[in-house]
């Protein structure tokens, strides 16, 4: 009995984890939109009134608080921008004054009551990597919705979309949140994650990014949080650092910066030069199955003037193919281009017009590209017994 006494609240979240776990999964609406922001009020209430026994009340660190906010509106704005590059779509959420409120009640109550809790376990215990591990993965478990993920689950491609996007980043931001409480304490995260959501919940278009950009900016939004706050935690330490130190340490956090906008913007191919994974043996020997190609953009004039023997990129439906043109002809002002793999027997069925093409073959890169094979392999056979069936 005294041992409940004394750790009550960690028997209760406990309990509610695995209460919530059915919950989740059996009443999906009810949980999101009443038990869970009632179970994480209840919560407040209580450590408001024990508030002598807990770390709610514990003391403000200002550099590190406006540090998050400047963060915070940082990333709100460049986040918005998204929109002017990949356009916009209308946001999920009603903006009538009632639906406002049930939105931040249903939202933002239990991001209190998390961030809260989970701030005054990391203080209770002895912060050991086990201890903390621990910790967040219990606030892990305790925000994702096992719902989605079981819905999903014989949808293969769906299924591997939302890991990658939702509960990576869900992983990825909860390490974060106990780093930043462990630092500082319960405002830093919270103060972040309050202003984010208040964001996507108030404003009334957001920016439509499909599932591999929104989750790339996501993690790529908790890597730079973790780095500044990491920098500063060594420069508050280590005052006496030398300078050549401290500059080393800038110019290794600019040089990641760098590097992360430069691969991401590759990848969305935003150079002039991008990168296709190579998924048959069609052209082999000059490149084969698991290769990356590097192919170059070209303009519409210069498509039209391509010669007999150049291995091109073009799309058909919703399928990359690199091929080597072997005639072209020309019909009512189109050109169109004969292609054909080198491995193959016989000539491509249809034509290659103009605007299919995606660039020009300039060099590839041998088995990188296999992750990617393996990916469309398992999704082409998981589509296959759909159909069957």
């Amino acid at each position: 009995m005294k041992y409940l006494k004394n750790n009550l609240l960690e028997v209760t979240i406990i309990g509610y984890l695995i209460i919530s776990f059915f919950l989740k999964i059996k009443e999906p609406i009810l949980y999101i939109n009443l038990i869970n922001p009632l179970f994480w009020s209840i919560i407040l209430i209580y450590l408001m009134l024990k508030r002598k026994n807990c770390y709610i009340s514990l003391p403000l660190n200002e550099k590190y608080f406006f540090s998050i906010i400047i963060i915070s509106i940082i990333y709100i704005i460049l986040y918005f921008h998204l929109g002017f590059v990949f356009g916009f779509a209308k946001s999920p959420y009603n903006h009538h004054i009632l639906k406002v409120l049930s939105n931040i009640f249903k939202k933002i109550i239990p991001i209190i009551g998390l961030e809260i809790v989970r701030c005054k376990f990391i203080f209770k215990s002895k912060k050991t990597s086990l201890n903390l591990f621990f910790i967040t993965l219990l606030f892990i478990l305790l925000e994702i919705d096992f719902s989605i993920l079981i819905y999903l689950y014989p949808y293969k491609e769906l299924f591997f979309k939302y890991l990658c996007s939702t509960i990576t980043l869900l992983i990825a931001s909860n390490i974060l949140y106990t780093y930043l409480s462990l630092k500082g304490s319960y405002q830093i995260p919270l103060t972040f994650r309050i202003i984010e959501q208040i964001n996507i919940l108030l404003l009334p278009i957001i920016p439509n990014l499909d599932w591999f950009i929104n989750g790339s900016i996501g993690l790529i939004k908790v890597t730079l949080i973790y780095l500044i706050f990491k920098y500063k935690v060594i420069k508050e330490k280590k005052n006496i650092l030398k300078k050549s130190k401290t500059l080393y340490i800038k110019l290794s956090y600019a040089l990641t910066l760098l590097f992360i906008i430069f691969f991401i913007s590759f990848m969305f191919g935003k150079f002039k030069y991008e990168p296709i994974a190579i998924i048959s043996n069609s052209m082999f020997p000059v490149f084969s199955r698991g290769d990356v190609l590097i192919y170059e953009k070209k303009n519409s004039e210069e498509l039209k003037n391509l010669k007999p023997n150049t291995i091109i990129v073009y799309r058909i439906g919703n399928q990359n193919i690199a091929h080597r043109i072997i005639a072209k002809t020309t019909s009512k002002n189109e050109v169109l281009y004969t292609t054909k793999g080198d491995n193959n027997n016989a000539p491509d069925i249809n034509k290659v017009k103009v605007e299919q093409i995606l660039g020009v073959y300039k060099l590839h890169t041998k088995y990188l590209g296999f992750p990617s094979v393996w990916l469309n392999d398992y999704f082409n056979k998981s589509k296959e017994k759909t159909e069957t069936k």
